[in-house]
């Protein structure tokens, strides 16, 4: 069914081509007086075709701007103007041009329909691929990216994108080479015809009109290969990107320079434990000259005891950044004078986008401190505070237990690597929840033989821990019993892999009672902290 609107103004062949096509049952005829009447009922009608008299020529104008008014709603109908001569009616298309058909008796309205069919058809034709491009034509419109169209080496078409983010007017653009505007357009040119191909991105600078850069990435699809400068360029603009990465190198600059100032100690290792940044706090604490730790081994800053069985020592920092962020690492370092310090250290890995380990950055702080008789050891002021809460442990105890702790795991007995555990304060609930593996040795000793702050006291306890079980302190720091095997179940703890029974099971006593565990490992000699079934601290 063909709609067709037909302007009848009552002449002669208006009747006649009303009479041709009235009996047609193929289409659906719409008759209005006039062009003024079709203009105002045209959109209720949305006609394919409009026959219009010859006679309303003089109304050429009016017809075109009512063309023009269909497409701005969406309509793309025929436009034709009618009139017969010599039994002949001729139709001009105003879009495509003149026909015209024999008015034969009897296939005058076949002939016309075929006619005006052809006419409808193209107009679907033509309104399909109008608003087709009317759609595109909107995205390019609206769409928050630059496009150019450049034909003959020319601009032929921009959106309001670019001209809003350049600043030029739409009559600057067009009928102009893309190098007005580029500050490295010839660079661009010589590598579209270098590389000869339909695709091609490149970084590129805008010239706005106010002479400022715009830095972009520039994506030409090429539309000749005889000039591969002509097709469709796409302009994306980099200036957050380049206004970012300027941020985020003066960022690095100062992260830089505050590092060097800092107190605290700054270290960043290769994958193979070897030292490629080291700020000057942590060159002044170790005792050296600037120059002369970067590109050696940490291992230069451990007792050669520590790592005599570390092959490579970055592993020791790997496990730190493995470790929950909670877990301080505190280990025994070595000065160039060959004094001894302790550094509490966190640090993490760097990994790059295949996950390959890159570095390792490690920040630490000294935790040295210096006793009356001039020998060094860990501070743990910064520290057990936290870990010493709702528990009836006495700093000194605490400070006591950990020192024993460490000269065992140092010196172990006779050469030989001991492991042992300790579980101070709360030591009635501690008790109840051990039992003895073998006869108590302190027990029945006066307070003063069971003083673990006592050196000579301390040195007994290698003896013993040699032994099988855990030794009992209680929160004033005297030895309660030693040799105690822990009856809790383990299950309701985790800790991190590699950890044995020992450490378990000191963790399970912890998380029910209020006491603090120490673990010595008898590999490498590790102390390990732990509070309500947690490692807190980690001492190496």
């Amino acid at each position: 069914m063909v709609k067709i609107l037909l302007v009848n103004d009552k002449s002669k062949d208006a009747s006649s081509i009303q009479s041709s096509l009235s009996d047609n049952f193929q289409i659906e005829l719409w008759e209005v007086r006039s062009i003024a009447e079709g203009e105002e009922k045209y959109q209720a009608i949305t006609p394919d075709i409009i026959l219009i008299p010859f006679t309303a020529g003089d109304d050429l104008s009016r017809v075109v701007n009512w063309q023009r008014q269909c497409m701005v709603h969406g309509y793309h109908p025929g436009f034709l103007f009618y009139i017969i001569q010599n039994n002949n009616a001729i139709f001009f298309d105003i879009s495509q041009g003149s026909f015209s058909v024999a008015l034969q008796e009897y296939e005058a309205s076949r002939q016309i329909f075929a006619s005006i069919r052809q006419v409808s058809g193209r107009a679907k034709v033509e309104r399909s691929l109008r608003e087709d491009y009317d759609h595109h034509n909107r995205i390019i419109s609206t769409m928050p990216l630059s496009c150019l169209e450049v034909r003959g080496g020319t601009v032929t078409r921009v959106n309001p994108d670019f001209l809003q983010r350049s600043g030029y007017d739409e009559h600057e653009i067009l009928g102009r080479p893309p190098d007005t505007w580029l500050m490295n357009g010839q660079t661009l040119r010589d590598e579209l015809f270098r590389h000869q191909c339909f695709h091609i991105s490149l970084e590129g600078i805008v010239r706005k009109k106010d002479g400022k850069e715009m830095p972009c990435r520039i994506t030409v699809h090429s539309l000749n290969e005889d000039n591969p400068i002509d097709g469709i360029w796409f302009i994306e603009d980099h200036s957050d990107y380049a206004a970012l990465h300027s941020a985020l190198r003066e960022t690095e600059y100062k992260c830089r320079e505050q590092l060097y100032l800092a107190e605290t100690l700054v270290i960043r290792l290769d994958p193979d434990g070897f030292i490629t940044f080291i700020n000057p706090s942590a060159v002044r604490c170790f005792g050296y000259e600037m120059d002369e730790l970067t590109g050696r081994s940490i291992g230069v800053l451990f007792p050669p005891r520590a790592i005599q069985n570390v092959i490579n020592p970055a592993s020791l920092f790997l496990e730190v950044s493995d470790e929950s962020s909670s877990a301080l690492h505190i280990f025994e370092h070595c000065k160039k004078n060959g004094n001894h310090l302790w550094v509490a250290w966190t640090s993490r890995g760097l990994y790059d986008s295949d996950n390959t380990l890159t570095g390792i950055i490690c920040v630490g702080t000294d935790m040295t401190e210096q006793v009356s008789s001039g020998e060094e050891r860990i501070s743990t002021r910064a520290w057990r505070d936290r870990i010493l809460s709702f528990t009836d442990i006495s700093p000194e105890a605490f400070d006591a237990v950990l020192q024993a702790c460490i000269e065992i795991g140092r010196e172990g007995r006779e050469g030989k690597t001991i492991g042992t555990s300790f579980l101070i304060g709360d030591s009635e609930e501690v008790l109840k929840r051990s039992r003895q593996l073998i006869l108590n040795p302190f027990s029945g000793h006066p307070p003063e033989m069971r003083n673990i702050s006592v050196p000579d006291v301390r040195e007994m306890l290698k003896e013993y821990a040699l032994l099988d079980g855990a030794f009992v302190v209680s929160g004033n720091g005297l030895l309660e019993a030693a040799g105690r095997y822990i009856t809790v179940d383990t299950s309701i703890i985790s800790l991190p892999k590699g950890m044995g029974t020992r450490h378990s099971s000191v963790a399970a006593l912890t998380y029910v009672t209020d006491a603090i565990g120490f673990v010595v490992s008898e590999s490498g000699g590790k102390v390990s902290i732990m509070k309500k079934g947690k490692i807190v601290k980690v001492i190496a």
